[in-house]
């Protein structure tokens, strides 16, 4: 008999069964062990099924809970940043520091003499600044402080002006450098400096938001509660 021939059994060796086969009852076991072994070390999980009155059942249990007391810190709203209901400032910028009229500018804007202020939200108001082209500043900064700009947007296209030279040609750019940089970096930063309002002049066409003049904060030490309430 060849070595991988398996040998024939008669059924009348073995009353009922052939020999070196299992019988009914074992066969049943494997069946049962192979059947849990393989439950066992598989990674399938079902996931339960999702009903439309799953989250509903959640939603009512959690209002049956009653208000969370330990949770009183306020966070703004969506609501609480729109456009409308948001205060308009004017600032006269005639014989006054850039530095500070700034410094001003910039937290108005941001919102940080509000109650309400978070950093990561838009409280803050609207500013309208008059008179950009009689700002002053202190010491030689009027001949010595430089302004540098690639008009093009290339490398070898360098401009360098100074303060009196941009004050001559474009004085709003002045104030605008100035509060932008006091501003956060990103989305939020661009969202708020489209809230500052500069003009050469006296004139300006926002004279319907009936803007509130602070121009009397500026020298006036600012911390949030204090220039708020004045």
């Amino acid at each position: 008999m060849h070595k991988f021939q398996q040998p024939q059994y008669a059924p009348s060796q073995v009353s009922g069964a052939f020999v070196g086969s299992r019988s009914p009852l074992q066969h049943s076991q494997c069946r049962q062990h192979r059947s849990q072994s393989f439950r066992r070390c598989s990674n399938v999980v079902e996931a339960p099924t999702k009903t439309a009155s799953a989250p509903m059942a959640k939603d009512s249990r959690i209002k049956d809970l009653g208000p969370d007391l330990w949770n009183t810190t306020y966070y703004p709203k969506q609501h609480d940043t729109v456009a409308v209901h948001k205060p308009w400032y004017v600032i006269d910028a005639e014989g006054q520091t850039l530095g500070r009229l700034a410094v001003l500018a910039a937290c108005v804007i941001r919102g940080k003499d509000q109650p309400s202020y978070s950093p990561s939200m838009d409280m803050g108001g609207y500013v309208i600044i008059i008179n950009a082209d009689k700002v002053t500043v202190t010491g030689n900064k009027f001949n010595d402080k430089l302004y540098r700009s690639h008009p093009t947007s290339k490398p070898g296209t360098l401009k360098v002006e100074t303060f009196r030279q941009v004050n001559e040609r474009i004085p709003e750019r002045i104030l605008e450098k100035a509060i932008k940089g006091m501003l956060p970096k990103g989305r939020l930063g661009h969202r708020l400096f489209t809230h500052l309002k500069v003009f050469k002049g006296t004139k300006h066409p926002h004279g319907a938001q009936q803007a509130v003049d602070i121009t009397g904060r500026i020298n006036q030490k600012f911390n949030g509660a204090s220039a708020g309430a004045q």
